[in-house]
């Protein structure tokens, strides 16, 4: 077997024997002296580790647990109807106080994700109360949120989550 190197000088391959390697050398095509390195030896390799039966398990686990939340977070943030299904309210239709204002529905619907976030349905069933009293005008405000071009963040609650926060809400204040 023979030792290959590329000259530094003019960057032609070599190829010299291995008795060679460890001691300089003149290169046949320019003269410059090189040094020949030692021949690769086969104990210098480093044995791989073998492979954990519990750990490709456990990853086999893994990536199906994380298919399902991918599908159940899929299915939660489907697209939002075109179209609600509710008539508006007439316009002498008693609305709760308060309720004609933005900002009440966007703390209603902020108390709404948070709490579904910190997993306290009772806090969440009591806002998705106040919103069903508000009427239609909530559900609208509920669907103009879903369809705005950037989800609002809501603490560290991730935007899918949000997002299917949002249509549960819609879909209970129908």
């Amino acid at each position: 077997m023979s030792i290959e190197l590329h000259c530094p000088q003019c960057q032609k391959l070599i190829r010299a024997p291995d008795t060679a390697g460890g001691k300089r050398g003149k290169c046949p095509y320019c003269s410059n002296s090189v040094y020949v390195p030692m021949p690769p030896e086969g104990d210098d390799l480093i044995a791989l580790a073998p492979v954990d039966e519990e750990d490709k398990q456990r990853e086999a686990e893994l990536r199906r647990e994380l298919t399902e939340v991918t599908a159940a977070v899929d299915h939660l943030t489907e697209t939002v109807p075109e179209t609600d299904d509710a008539p508006p309210p007439p316009d002498d239709a008693p609305i709760a106080v308060g309720a004609d204002e933005e900002t009440d529905f966007d703390a209603e619907v902020e108390a709404y994700v948070l709490a579904m976030g910190e997993s306290r349905l009772d806090a969440a069933e009591a806002a998705t109360e106040r919103l069903k009293d508000a009427g239609p005008k909530a559900r609208k405000h509920v669907r103009e949120v879903m369809r705005s071009k950037t989800i609002p963040s809501f603490g560290s609650i991730p935007p899918p989550l949000v997002k299917g926060f949002l249509k549960t809400l819609y879909d209970r204040l129908g």
